[in-house]
């Protein structure tokens, strides 16, 4: 005799919106996941009067499917400014919407960054982008690097903005990124904004879980073996029978060969009484060897510090497990920066996230779910590398589950 209906294997976000979906049409259902937390790799954690996302994260307020399953008005949004801050060496210079950032327009404009050719591209590529879906793109996918070269962005362009920006997404260097996730991404920046929770990131994935059963889901439980489509081993050696079985995330690998492949990033907070200027933008660092960009959360969230100091967050895209003068460096760049001493910066907290966004290369959304299992399949991998994608893979997941109980 089954258990529940279906049995979900991990709380991330796709995990999460398959279960509410569920929950809805009165189904019922168990998440099993492997960690003590909610999220997968959208989240937070407070401590000593922090807030620190896991990873630098931000929620675009485009994002369709995720807004019909979400109260966006209880999140309480805190917005970015639309475009970026760059620094070129000396000083910041705003490349920003001047549709939406009208206060930007005259800086945008003198900004010597892109030339007048690269900035009329890029109103252009804002315009053939507005309605934008990677399932109606019948073009030939080719890398987000030899699309910008074919569209003719100048090779200013390309390294001042595009580089830095895009790889702060796709956390890759050098926009190997299928080009159909660009046009993706660019298209959601074009017509929503980049936004966090004025209590970090974790409150989306919480705010799901507020809404379903309370025990329905069973933390610190790994699935260790599928006796057949409907039966799961636990590491507890318990056993669950299911209508369903849906695989979320790497427990897709029990049955689908194909090997998620990931980039990594490490993410660094540091505090400081130094006040940055144009601190509501995204800061990005072409120049510097090591910074890809950073981020001030407390001047879009004042609540991610109870200290009523300023709370920066350093993305850097290479592997620095074994720079032990990391600190000291970041310090360094910084005073450079910002100004102030380098003893006006302090390191609170580091985290290595060795799977933060999933490789999209070419060809990457032409690859299919397996179709010859009961099982059912959720996941970004099956979607795009994105919280909508993780939600939008959640919901037809439920959707499947629904149509065959």
């Amino acid at each position: 005799m089954k258990n529940v209906d279906v049995v979900i294997v991990g709380a991330g976000m796709s995990g999460l919106s398959c279960a509410l979906m569920c929950h809805r049409k009165g189904l019922s259902y168990k998440i099993i996941e492997k960690s003590n937390r909610l999220g997968g790799r959208i989240g937070s954690i407070k401590e000593n009067g922090y807030i620190y996302d896991i990873g630098f994260q931000v929620y675009n307020t485009s994002y369709k499917k995720s807004n019909s399953i979400l109260n966006t008005n209880e999140l309480d949004l805190c917005y970015f400014r639309p475009g970026a801050a760059i620094h070129d060496g000396k000083n910041f210079k705003i490349i920003s919407d001047p549709f939406r950032d009208f206060s930007r327009i005259v800086s945008t404009i003198k900004c010597d960054l892109l030339n007048i050719r690269d900035k009329i591209k890029i109103f252009k590529l804002k315009m053939s982008l507005k309605n934008y879906t990677i399932s109606k793109d019948k073009s030939q996918d080719i890398s987000t690097i030899a699309y910008l070269k074919k569209y003719g962005f100048s090779k200013k362009a390309i390294k001042n903005f595009f580089v830095p920006f895009f790889s702060g997404i796709f956390l890759e260097k050098d926009l190997e990124t299928s080009s159909k996730f660009f046009k993706f991404v660019f298209s959601k920046f074009n017509g929503g904004y980049a936004a966090i929770p004025s209590y970090g990131m974790q409150a989306i994935p919480n705010q799901i879980y507020d809404r379903l059963n309370q025990d329905s889901i069973l933390f610190d439980r790994e699935l260790v073996e599928l006796k057949n489509s409907n039966s799961l081993i636990l590491n507890d050696n318990s056993e669950i029978e299911s209508g369903k079985v849906v695989l979320t995330g790497d427990s897709c690998e029990i049955k689908d060969n194909r090997l998620i492949d990931y980039n990594s990033s490490t993410t660094i907070y540091f505090s400081s009484k130094v006040a940055p200027p144009m601190d509501r933008y995204i800061h990005l660092f072409p120049k510097d060897g090591i910074i890809n960009n950073i981020s001030i959360l407390t001047a879009i969230s004042q609540k991610y510090s109870s200290k009523k100091d300023h709370l920066y967050s350093i993305t850097i895209l290479d592997d620095c497990n074994d720079d032990s003068k990391l600190i000291s460096k970041i310090k360094i760049s910084l005073k450079k920066y910002y100004g102030g001493d380098i003893s006006d910066f302090k390191f609170l907290k580091r985290f290595t996230i060795k799977k933060a966004t999933i490789k999209q290369k070419t060809g990457f959304f032409d690859i299919k779910k397996p179709t010859d299992t009961d099982l059912i399949f959720a996941g970004d991998q099956f979607t795009n590398g994105s919280i909508e994608g993780a939600v939008d893979s959640g919901i037809n997941a439920a959707k499947d589950v629904i149509n065959n109980l």
